[in-house]
């Protein structure tokens, strides 16, 4: 049987833990457990070659030498066309030759020129012979005679005028006539002879190629387009998988329709060319390049009101912020010119969780 000493110790301890109890909203107290660690994935900083670079898709097409498209440079007539499509051409055929209204004219009025003029000086060359005859007589005075021979003279003069005039607008008639200027065919015609043609962009008479000197044309956005420039050396390969042909950039549109999105690009083949024209290809042109650059992937950067950063995996288990400069930057690797060194460890994910001394575990 319990004595009563022990049966009231047995009631006070109830009594302290009831009273506990009461002031912990009879909830136990939990145990400090800490920040909960970030899992994040980290890439290592590395030095190597960065290259960017600008993809796109092209065609084979004639050479910006060998290919021309043929307009009038005035309204005119088509009185001789000699090619139809797929003829071939040497330097020097004639493929149009032009009746043009307002050569004409010209060529009218150098000859009536060169008429009016040979008139006056047949005129003044009978009035001098006469006028010489009664000088020599004593008949006619001496300014008669010296009037007489300053207007021979002038005749003579406009007589020398109106023909190299004349041989001038003769010149000009090399106009009328369009010769080729290389070997090559006839790609398209779009008039035959008896039409009128106007000398517009819009209303093209013939066109030459030289199927033997092929360029690549490729469209590349404005901004890409801005960093092109001469003699970058590119690489080209058909849709059909051949194999890769060297090439270089050998023009670029130089001024663009500012609403244009694009802009045309021109690769010329290192080798001799091995796809026709027409080739569906794909082109990859070397922008810029930077040989044993400190990189990181470009997930890895950050960006904020100060400025921008890497968070660094220390090996204390923290994100550590590190303010860096970049230099190149491409849509897959960055290169980072200060702030970091190369075997550190940066956080790749969840950058918009972390902040400086941030726990961290890294993915395995």
């Amino acid at each position: 049987m319990p004595t009563r000493t022990s049966v009231v110790t047995r009631l006070f301890g109830a009594s302290l833990s009831l009273i506990a109890l009461a002031a912990c909203g009879g909830s136990e107290i939990p145990a400090d457990q800490g920040p909960q660690a970030i899992v994040v994935n980290v890439a290592t900083v590395r030095t190597g070659e960065l290259r960017d670079v600008a993809n796109a898709s092209g065609t084979v097409v004639p050479s910006s030498a060998a290919d021309v498209t043929i307009y009038a440079t005035e309204q005119a007539d088509i009185v001789e066309l000699t090619k139809k499509t797929g003829d071939p051409v040497v330097p020097g055929d004639v493929l149009v030759r032009f009746d043009i209204a307002s050569l004409n004219q010209e060529i009218a009025a150098a000859q009536l020129g060169v008429l009016e003029a040979q008139t006056r000086v047949d005129r003044a060359q009978s009035d001098l012979t006469r006028q010489t005859t009664l000088f020599e007589r004593g008949i006619a005075s001496r300014n008669t005679f010296d009037a007489s021979r300053l207007e021979q003279s002038a005749a003579q003069t406009l007589l020398t005028l109106a023909r190299n005039r004349l041989e001038s607008v003769q010149s000009g008639q090399a106009r009328a006539v369009v010769r080729a200027a290389f070997a090559g065919v006839v790609a398209e015609v779009w008039h035959q002879e008896g039409d009128a043609v106007r000398p517009d962009t819009s209303d093209p008479i013939l066109r030459v190629i030289d199927p033997t000197r092929v360029q690549v044309a490729v469209q590349l956005p404005v901004l890409q387009l801005a960093r092109v420039a001469v003699g970058q050396i590119a690489m080209v390969r058909a849709i059909a998988g051949a194999a890769d042909e060297p090439a270089t950039v050998v023009s670029r549109a130089q001024s663009a329709d500012p609403s244009a999105p694009t802009g045309e690009v021109r690769l010329g083949f290192s080798n001799p060319a091995t796809l026709p024209l027409e080739t569906p290809v794909s082109a990859e042109i070397l922008l810029e390049r930077r040989a044993d650059a400190l990189l990181v992937p470009a997930q890895a950067i950050g960006r904020d009101d100060i400025g921008t950063f890497v968070m660094v995996a220390g090996t204390d288990g923290l994100a550590h912020r590190r303010d860096v400069r970049l230099g190149l930057v491409t849509p897959q690797l960055v290169q980072v010119s200060s702030g970091l060194t190369n075997g550190e460890q940066v956080v790749v994910s969840q950058l918009g969780e972390l902040t400086d001394q941030a726990a961290i575990v890294i993915s395995r």
